[in-house]
């Protein structure tokens, strides 16, 4: 029988792929996918797709500058001897790579206002896509690449990873059943300054809603199976708009908000509220700071990071967090590591989906319930750009003494600004 291959090309070469999308890759180069297969609940598939070997065929970046596509295949072939991953680059570089490589999926890891382009052009030429989240961050840019994969009859999966986090499978298939009607809910993730003024130079074109807050907004989704009605939103711009280099004291203002709060009315009158930000100081305990608090009729539930957390203290380290259950490294052979945790576990899902309707046959509308859809992420997009605008909005009127008066109405489907000063 001849060799079933799925050839992965990827494109962006930032934090997340150091930190989680690599390996996977790496892993499923070296092992195929079965081995992954049970962490989340599709065991029954892995013989069906033992057989299938996935090649990394290439990376794309920017610019050719250290720490890119050149350098990620070098580090590759430290884990993988003989893998033929090429290096691309370029402002467009998903159009090299889709028509010179011909990859059966690309991975997108743009940043987050750079998803739209290279997944469109993927499924123009008949690519499948697993993309970072968000999906988009315009609804009118969701609702394209929604309908153009149902054209297409390809698959776009979306890394939402906290739908894959045991405290929320725990939380939310075992106890929530059992608390009657859910009042509400208030989630927190909350980014370390780091993030926003050296790792992502791109914070200015993003927020920390649209880049974390999603990830709630996900799992609320999902879980709750609710629609989103109207929303109410403000933020602030206090530190990051003031922004200078630590070291020189240069001015290098990033205009964007140090924090932002979403408050959400769902269809069944459920409330939740979301709040995220990006400016952490470094010195806090963990990566991120994390909690989810449930309340409904009969009960409430409540998970924190760093209550669930390792907990270590090391001379000239400080006290930290660890959150060993998103992704680490164990020991696997003499020389090389696996990767578990549930920030491989979204993916799994999404290259699953892939190889099952692609080399297996599987009808595409059975696999939307097994991983994190396009059609998953609408009401997610339509948080995202509702809550800008109204945080807009309501920042200007703050600072003329008018308070937070606007509001979005979402019940029809599309995003109408109630703004009563305009």
């Amino acid at each position: 029988m001849a060799e079933r291959t799925l050839r992965v090309a990827v494109v962006g070469g930032g934090m997340f792929f150091e930190d989680v999308i690599g390996q996977t890759i790496m892993d499923f180069e070296r092992y195929g996918l079965a081995p992954y297969l049970g962490d989340i609940g599709q065991g029954a598939h892995a013989r069906d797709l033992a057989d299938i070997r996935v090649e990394f065929a290439a990376i794309g970046t920017h610019s050719p500058k250290r720490g890119t596509a050149a350098s990620i295949c070098d580090w590759y072939r430290e884990g993988v001897p003989d893998s033929v991953i090429q290096p691309f680059y370029g402002d467009t570089v998903w159009e090299e790579i889709i028509a010179e490589v011909e990859p059966d999926v690309l991975v997108v890891a743009t940043p987050d206002d750079l998803h739209y382009a290279p997944i469109v052009a993927a499924l123009s030429h008949g690519v499948d896509v697993i993309t970072e989240k968000p999906l988009c961050l315009v609804l009118e840019q969701a609702d394209e690449i929604i309908a153009a994969a149902d054209d297409a009859e390809l698959i776009v999966s979306c890394d939402m990873h906290k739908r894959y986090d045991p405290m929320n499978v725990k939380l939310f298939r075992d106890l929530v059943p059992r608390m009657g009607d859910i009042n509400y809910v208030r989630a927190v993730l909350e980014e370390p300054l780091e993030v926003s003024t050296e790792v992502f130079r791109w914070a200015a074109r993003s927020n920390p809603f649209s880049y974390v807050g999603c990830h709630w907004t996900d799992v609320v989704y999902y879980y709750l199976g609710l629609e989103p009605i109207s929303l109410h939103a403000t933020g602030q711009k206090n530190l990051l708009v003031s922004w200078a280099d630590p070291e020189t004291g240069e001015p290098k203002p990033i205009d964007t908000y140090d924090s932002i709060q979403v408050k959400v009315t769902y269809e069944d009158g459920m409330e939740a509220l979301y709040v995220n930000a990006w400016v952490n100081p470094a010195d806090f305990e963990g990566p991120v700071n994390q909690e989810i608090k449930v309340f409904g009729t009969l009960g409430s539930a409540f998970m924190d990071q760093q209550d669930r957390g390792l907990r270590y203290c090391i001379r000239g380290e400080g006290s930290r967090t660890t959150n060993p259950f998103f992704n680490g490294l164990t020991p696997a052979y003499e020389r090389f590591d696996e990767m578990k945790g549930y920030g491989k576990d979204s993916l799994t899902a999404g290259f699953s989906a892939i190889m099952r309707r692609r080399l297996l046959g599987a009808d595409r509308e059975e696999l939307a319930p097994e991983y994190p859809t396009a059609a998953s992420q609408r009401s997610t997009v339509a948080l995202i750009d509702a809550a800008q605008q109204v945080a807009d909005l309501n920042l200007e009127y703050t600072r003329t003494g008018h308070g937070s008066p606007v509001t979005a109405f979402l019940g029809d489907g599309g995003i109408e600004i109630r703004d009563p000063l305009a």
